[in-house]
């Protein structure tokens, strides 16, 4: 039975597909058909459109020989001089380059003064104009090239009309005769079409019944030369109409199309004839090559293709509904896993030095009267301040990486000297390296030194690397971070970052996901290791946002390289708050400000809603002698300073979220206040919001510095002491 259902299936999957595949070929042959019909609509426009323009223009050139005849009477020319004399006058002005006139005999009056008698000379044969008006047409036009005058112009086109009883000195003369130069008809012509990327895919020309080419089919000029469409034709490699059922055609003044193939570059081409009007006997011409069906038809074939994509998907519906289902499961279990790491990891890294914290404060709690102590009560505040200091550190590495995976992450460019930053580097983790026991090498080959960057986010990032580096490289190994540059061109160099250690190298598992967040490797050397896991995705994505990127190699018990590569800009003018010394970073720090009228400290009103947050920055303030006042929201803070004495409070410290009323508002009424000091009072945004949106609001609301939450006491104070 499962045997019979299965070639059931399989015979009706077959079946299937043959009605798919028929139907869609014929389809495809169906719209490749009404799409030839519409280009050869659009063909026959164009073809009338020039049709109409042509004949209009060969209108206006015989009604001008008709009017150059009645110019003729009416000026009273009587003798053959008085002719010549006007058809010169008549050249001048009009758009013919010749005009001549036909006597009955033969002979032919030109507008240069020069008769041209019939047999005379081998050379009149080129002017033997009688045969165009021998088989009673009224009116003549045809392609005529000189070949023996030097004075006549070559490729013209000759436009002649009949005259009736008309005699000049007893001479009866039969027609009157203009020259123009054949590009007077190109000119009413769309030579070119189906135009693509400049490349011509259709041409125009314009041929008479004889299949003799007045315009070439490739624009092309042969002097003296005829071209002729039958000749042109013998030469395909195939077509589908044979010269005499074209001659046929053009006999009959048919409008008519065939395909054509070229025999030298197999460019197959559609032929569209249309006939002007009857007495012109001309035929006009647009060929377009196979390029432009093909090119319309694949559009549709392609959509023909998808039709039957369609009905492939159909068939094979409910196998791919079953994959996406199982696929869906796997994501959803693979999602639940990483949330399930990744609160594990959270939870890991807060509670355990959370952990310590409570720990050590309830010690501190039990032993606070105990005098002996003390030495042991300065080592747990030295612990808690550390573990504090990591708390905000990992708080600081997840709002980084949260800023830099939705691309918020705010970068200062600006001009910095390398080699500060990096002795800065080396600086700040020497007691790290020295007290691990390993030993630090430091080489550079730094040819722009000032370059500009984000020296804050550089520092982090070979914070980072060298940090690790520091951490998983054993006792008496070492660390060497090598600095070299690159100049791209005369104002942008590379500079390459290469840390190298010898520890305990990186395993082939987890060297692809080093860049992953909370990503540490577990293997046996790395056990009692702490680390968030944060630091080396937060640093590859820094390094992208500054264009640059990272890259590691290591092996395990070897030790491992990490390779930033940065672009910058070269700055050739070091700025001179670069080039003065950090003495003053180093030196004590000065006693605080005092006001220079009364000597008196600096006052600070505090607007803080937390009471706890508002009791330890209004004792710190105080210790640090300054003044203080509080205010628990903005309104409050508001009234006091509405209320106070002009030059009474020299800061204001606003946090930015307070019930009643926010930071940004109570900022913004202050600075509208109708007294001297609302637009020179200092205000300092105090905000646990570190993002640039967050800062610029504060700014564009007259606030004039910004400092982030949990608020650094030294920073703090630093800025404090630069107030003059």
């Amino acid at each position: 039975m499962a045997k019979r259902q299965k070639r059931f299936n399989a015979l009706l999957i077959a079946a299937a597909l043959v009605i798919i595949g028929f139907v869609t070929v014929f389809f495809v042959d169906q719209l490749n058909k009404v799409i030839s019909k519409n280009i050869i609509s659009s063909i026959s426009e164009i073809a009338e459109h020039d049709k109409a323009a042509i004949q209009a223009y060969i209108e206006i050139c015989w009604d001008d020989l008709y009017e150059i005849q009645e110019r003729f009477i009416s000026y009273g020319c009587e003798t053959i001089q008085d002719i010549e004399i006007r058809m010169n006058l008549e050249c001048a002005t009009s758009d013919f380059t010749h005009i001549y006139i036909l006597a009955e005999d033969g002979t032919v009056y030109t507008d240069k003064f020069v008769t041209y008698s019939p047999g005379n000379d081998i050379l009149n044969r080129s002017l033997d104009f009688l045969p165009y008006f021998e088989d009673g047409r009224e009116r003549v036009i045809l392609r005529f090239d000189d070949k023996t005058t030097g004075w006549m112009t070559k490729e013209s086109i000759l436009y002649g009309v009949c005259l009736d009883n008309y005699e000049v000195d007893g001479v009866k003369m039969i027609a009157l005769i203009g020259i123009s130069d054949i590009s007077s008809i190109q000119d009413n012509m769309v030579i070119d079409s189906f135009i693509k990327d400049g490349n011509s895919r259709g041409n125009s020309s314009l041929i008479d019944k004889e299949g003799n080419y007045i315009i070439n089919v490739n624009k092309e000029i042969h002097l003296n030369k005829q071209n002729n469409l039958y000749n042109h034709l013998s030469e395909s490699l195939t077509s589908e109409l044979t010269n005499e059922e074209v001659a046929q055609k053009l006999e009959n003044l048919e409008t008519f199309s065939f395909y054509h193939t070229h025999a030298e570059d197999h460019t197959k081409e559609l032929l569209y004839f249309i006939p002007l009007v009857e007495d012109m006997d001309l035929y006009f011409i647009m060929s377009v090559t196979n390029e432009v069906f093909l090119e319309q038809t694949k559009t549709f074939t392609t959509m023909s293709m998808i039709m039957l994509a369609v009905s492939m998907v159909t068939i094979v519906s409910m196998l791919l509904i079953m994959m996406h289902n199982q696929y869906k499961t796997i994501q959803a279990t693979e999602r639940e896993k990483s949330q399930k790491e990744f609160l594990s990891n959270m939870s890991h890294e807060i509670r355990t030095p959370l952990n310590g914290l409570i720990g050590m404060n309830h010690l501190m709690m039990l032993h606070i009267d105990d005098k002996d102590q003390k030495a042991q009560m300065e080592d747990w505040l030295k612990k808690s301040h550390s573990t504090a200091n990591y708390l905000l550190s990992l708080v600081n590495d997840i709002l980084d990486l949260s800023k830099l995976q939705a691309g918020k992450v705010s970068l200062i460019n600006e001009p910095l000297l390398l080699p500060a930053l990096i002795d800065e580097v080396s600086a700040m983790q020497a007691d790290n390296i020295k007290n691990r026991g390993v030993n630090y090498i430091v080489e550079t080959d730094i040819s722009e030194p000032c370059i500009e960057g984000d020296a804050t986010r550089i520092k982090q990032i070979l914070m980072n690397i060298v940090g690790n580096a520091a951490k998983f490289t054993p006792e008496g190994n070492y660390i060497k971070l090598s600095v070299t540059q690159t100049k791209t061109d005369d104002m942008h160099v590379t500079t390459t970052f290469q840390c190298e250690d010898t520890g305990i190298g990186i395993s082939p598992e987890y060297i692809d996901k080093i860049f992953d967040s909370f990503s540490q490797d577990r293997n046996r050397n790395t056990n009692g290791i702490k680390g968030t896991g944060l630091g080396m995705a937060i640093s590859k994505l820094l390094a992208n946002a500054m264009g640059g990127d990272i890259t590691v190699e290591s092996e395990l018990d070897v030790g491992s390289t990490f390779t930033v590569t940065l672009p910058s800009l070269i700055i050739k003018e070091i700025p001179k708050y670069l080039q003065e010394t950090t003495q003053d970073d180093a030196a004590p720090e000065s006693p605080l400000p005092r006001d220079k009228a009364d000597g008196r400290p600096l006052k600070i009103l505090v607007a803080e809603d937390v009471e706890l947050n508002a009791e330890i920055l209004l004792e710190i303030l105080e210790i640090e002698g300054f003044e203080t006042a509080h205010a628990k929201n903005g309104k409050e803070a508001l009234e006091l300073f509405q209320n106070s004495e002009i030059g009474e409070f020299d800061i204001i410290l606003m946090d930015m979220q307070m019930p009643v009323m926010d930071g940004c508002t109570a900022s913004s009424e202050i600075r509208k206040l109708p007294r001297a000091d609302a637009e020179s009072v200092l205000i300092f945004a105090c905000t646990a919001n570190t993002f640039q949106e967050d800062r610029e609001m504060a700014l564009s609301h007259g606030m004039n510095d910004f400092l982030s939450k949990p608020i650094d006491i030294n920073i703090l104070l630093k800025k404090l002491r630069s107030i003059t």
